[in-house]
């Protein structure tokens, strides 16, 4: 059965609330939602947030939420995290939670990671200011034991696998069907170390005002214009130094067709991650 329907929101762990809050909407482009206590939610779309940014003694990665459809779903994870012997703490509480019902537990790398269904909805959309933000599409972390943690999200969430990149990568989708909601890197790690997260904007020009807006707010990119071989989609990174992690923006992301696709085992090279990293030919001249 597949579980998870998409990846919902990211909890961060933030030491300065304030510093988060502006380079997620300085250069992010979210919007604070909500702000209760030391918790300030943001997003880009009516979901009430994509971001939870948890003020506290550390700066870094607190959980990962995918949503799914509703109670039978959660009843159904609940049922796989016994037979994998994975303690898990559950609550209703959409007043400080704004979801409706949430399980937490860690997963077999060392990810904490929420199920959740029924987000609270904003009455009005953020308009971006110029630039429109479709959704949060994906997150990505290198984890140990890559084997054993990716037959709990296939075998055990339903995740599907898309394709992969020799023993590097593995790119799972969900079932909202973008090529992934998830990537595995298997890193050499002692335990899972959190990458990066994106967001899928509307087109190239959404992508190139983003990246304009960031350098004149002084941002770090850390992987600039590329397009990637796995998923076909354009992309820009930048580093949220604080949190130690990379945000990122992309269009043109493919969906799946779970029907005729076969996944791909992809060549570890360049290319890979890049297609625009193929070396060209020397020219051709004529005497």
């Amino acid at each position: 059965m597949a579980i998870v329907d998409r990846l919902g929101y990211v909890a961060l762990g933030v030491r300065n609330l304030e510093e988060a809050v502006t380079l997620y909407s300085r250069v992010g482009r979210l919007e604070e939602s909500e702000r209760r206590g030391r918790t300030a939610f943001m997003s880009a779309g009516i979901d009430h947030h994509w971001l939870r940014l948890e003020e506290g003694d550390t700066d870094g990665v607190n959980r990962v939420g995918y949503e799914v459809a509703g109670p039978e779903a959660l009843e159904a994870a609940r049922d796989v995290l016994g037979q994998w012997n994975i303690d898990y703490d559950e609550a209703k509480d959409p007043a400080n939670e704004r979801v409706a019902h949430r399980l937490r537990f860690v997963d077999p790398g060392g990810m904490p990671v929420e199920l959740f269904y029924g987000m609270q909805q904003r009455a009005n959309e953020w308009s971006g200011q110029g630039i429109k933000i479709k959704k949060l599409l994906h997150a990505g972390w290198a984890t140990p034991n890559i084997d054993e943690v990716a037959r709990f999200y296939q075998e055990g969430l339903g995740f599907k696998l898309s394709d992969q990149i020799e023993d590097l990568a593995l790119f799972m989708r969900a079932n909202d069907r973008y090529h992934h909601s998830l990537v595995l890197l298997g890193l050499k790690v002692d335990k899972a170390s959190f990458g990066h997260f994106c967001f899928l904007v509307d087109s190239l020009d959404d992508v190139m005002r983003i990246r304009t807006n960031a350098l004149r707010n002084d941002a770090k990119i850390s992987m600039d214009l590329m397009r990637h071989a796995p998923s076909g989609s354009a992309a820009v990174y930048f580093r949220d130094t604080a949190r130690m992690l990379d945000f990122e923006y992309c269009f043109d992301h493919a969906q799946i067709d779970d029907a005729t696709h076969k996944p791909r085992i992809l060549q570890n090279t360049p290319e890979a991650g890049n297609v625009w990293e193929k070396q060209l030919s020397d020219p051709i001249t004529f005497n």
